[in-house]
């Protein structure tokens, strides 16, 4: 009878895990796109998605011509460029920012409760040497204001969309580097920079790993229960040879004052990362799990905000890093992402699409499980 049993609880795992494979691969991804262009010696990265409004999507990212990565082996031309989505189908991409002599940093999208769009942006040499600006859209990303220039000071959003709390002000995570990573003397930290209804700017921080001067950049926000707000940031350990992992923190206080930033369980090799509390309540997060490389690309949930994480699949094995997410009024994920395709040398956006319902009831037969 045990070897029955054994063989019978066996035989449920493998067809659990058969089940697990099956819905990852054909029922909980509905759609792939590629929003860039295929054009030699052209590279893209650092995307930022936002739902602009039911059924459209709108894109932007950093991308100039020349071989190798941008940013870093490109140093010149590298602009904004934009994409639409509608009716299951990306618009030819057009640039809105250009930059002759330097590079755009990291565009992010925001939708106002207005309706607006803000597009947030920096231009520089390197992300230490940047002028901070922004754009506006009030017809879901069709046509752009005049770039505007912010408060000396004042950074921005450098990573992720920011959030709005229940006042309508807008809630920024930005990040400010000091030194080359090789260099003796450097510093990182985080700070939270609030634009309030007044249209007055407020920073606070400096939010930072105890004791280690160079440590996070690029915080991502999400909300807490009971108001709280919460923070995971990159770790930039990996470039001191050391292991890498998500940082997080929280505020009770809106993000005016943070706890000490704690290491999670998650590992992080010095690479971009995005969360979003979800409609369903759920909190998902895309990152790199790993230590050393920018590659794969996780999806992971969270159904305590953030306390503890559920691993799911990688939507991409070899390739796939800097993810901005987004969720339209049906429910589903939508995430781009720079990736490289198998023998090219640079990279595209590409664009997946996530039932998080059938995520949802996968999730409920893990924990079953």
């Amino acid at each position: 009878m045990k070897i029955i049993n054994r063989v019978c609880l066996f035989l449920i795992f493998i067809t659990f895990q058969s089940l697990l494979g099956a819905i990852e691969k054909e029922e909980v991804i509905t759609g792939q796109y590629f929003v860039s262009q295929d054009i030699e010696d052209f590279d893209c990265h650092s995307s930022s998605l936002i739902a602009s409004a039911p059924g459209k999507l709108c894109a932007v990212w950093k991308g100039g011509p020349g071989k190798g990565s941008s940013s870093f082996d490109i140093k010149e031309n590298v602009g904004i460029w934009l994409s639409l989505f509608e009716n299951n189908n990306w618009s030819i991409p057009r640039q809105i920012v250009e930059a002759a002599d330097s590079v755009c940093w990291s565009p992010v999208l925001t939708k106002h409760p207005s309706g607006k769009l803000i597009l947030f942006y920096r231009i520089g040499a390197d992300p230490r040497h940047t002028v901070s600006l922004f754009k506006t859209s009030h017809d879901n990303g069709l046509n752009w204001s005049a770039a505007q220039i912010l408060p000396a000071g004042i950074v921005g959003p450098t990573k992720t969309k920011p959030v709005f709390d229940d006042q309508g002000n807008m809630l920024c995570g930005s990040s400010v580097e000091v030194g080359e990573p090789e260099d003796e003397l450097k510093a990182t930290a985080c700070w939270i920079e609030i634009l309030g209804q007044n249209q007055r700017w407020s920073k606070h921080g400096p939010i930072a790993i105890k004791e280690r001067p160079f440590g996070c950049i690029e915080p991502v926000l999400f909300w807490g229960n009971n108001g709280t707000l919460k923070m995971l940031c990159r770790d930039r350990s990996h470039k001191m040879n050391l292991d890498g992992w998500i940082r997080s923190a929280e505020s009770l206080d809106k993000g005016k004052t943070w706890s000490e930033l704690e290491k999670t369980t998650l590992p992080n090799p010095d690479a971009g990362i995005d969360a979003l509390n979800c409609i369903e309540g759920e909190v998902v997060l895309i990152f790199n799990n790993s230590h050393t490389d920018r590659y794969p690309l996780t999806l992971a949930l969270s159904k305590d905000y953030g306390q503890t994480w559920t691993t799911f699949f990688d939507l991409e094995e070899e390739s796939g890093e800097f993810p901005s997410i987004t969720q339209d009024v049906q429910g589903f994920l939508h995430v781009t992402y720079a990736y490289k395709q198998a023998g090219q040398t640079q990279r595209r956006i590409k664009h997946v699409v996530i039932d998080l319902k059938k995520l949802s009831g996968l999730d409920d037969l893990q924990e079953d499980a």
